[in-house]
């Protein structure tokens, strides 16, 4: 029987050691916390977001999402502006609302010009000279994209986008998006790119925080 002993007395020790192995590493800090989530279970970005096609030409992709039944109310805000300054128009990329006037503004001490072309068929809808501290004005009631150039300084471009969409968003260049603070409830996504046979229209269900939508490459 006493051959047995030695064993018995090992396995009796080994769970004191293991126990005080387990309070020392608490103690130090050095364990994970018992409610951290493991890597693979992280949660997704919050929102509408995804891929859409990547910029054509320089001007990124602009995602919409409208809702399906009655039109969202939208709060009213200042009238947008974009400044001449550095010889660069700032923002490059804008976005304004249908039935909104945007100030073009003149911040230098130089002159400038403001040339606006409706980017789908490349007509001049305004065309003004812009003094030192001067600004010109325009009201955009027609949906679309447009460019802005300076006719005094070639290299001085930027690109408003109108809609009448509650929730838009520029793309990154790459095409990553998102749209924050989306109730649930039927909508329909849009996709707007220079790039007339990349643009597209959908139908969406957004049913929680997250929900993501990835366009193909002929989209």
């Amino acid at each position: 029987m006493t051959l047995f002993a030695p064993p018995l007395v090992q396995r009796r020790s080994r769970p004191g050691i293991l126990v005080g192995a387990v309070i020392a590493l608490s103690a130090c800090g050095g364990g994970e916390p018992s409610d951290a989530p493991p890597p693979e279970t992280a949660l997704a970005p919050q929102g509408v977001f995804g891929t859409a096609p990547s910029a054509a030409g320089g001007t990124p992709s602009v995602v919409m999402l409208r809702p399906a039944g009655a039109p969202v109310p939208l709060p009213p805000r200042e009238s947008p502006t974009m400044d001449q300054l550095g010889l660069a128009f700032s923002p490059t990329f804008l976005l304004a609302r249908t039935g909104e006037t945007v100030s073009f503004t003149n911040s230098e001490t130089i002159t400038h010009n403001v040339r606006l072309a409706f980017s789908d068929n490349d007509s001049t809808v305004l065309d003004a000279e812009t003094d030192p501290g001067a600004h010109a004005d325009f009201l955009f009631d027609r949906e679309g994209g447009y460019e802005v150039t300076c006719d005094h300084h070639p290299g001085m471009r930027a690109f408003v986008f109108v809609t009448s969409a509650p929730y838009v968003v520029f793309a990154d260049n790459a095409g990553a998006f998102r749209l924050n603070d989306v109730p649930p409830g039927s909508y329909t996504l849009s996709v707007w790119n220079v790039d007339a046979t990349r643009r597209s229209e959908r139908a969406l269900e957004v049913t929680g925080p997250s929900t993501e939508v990835t366009f193909g490459p002929a989209e």
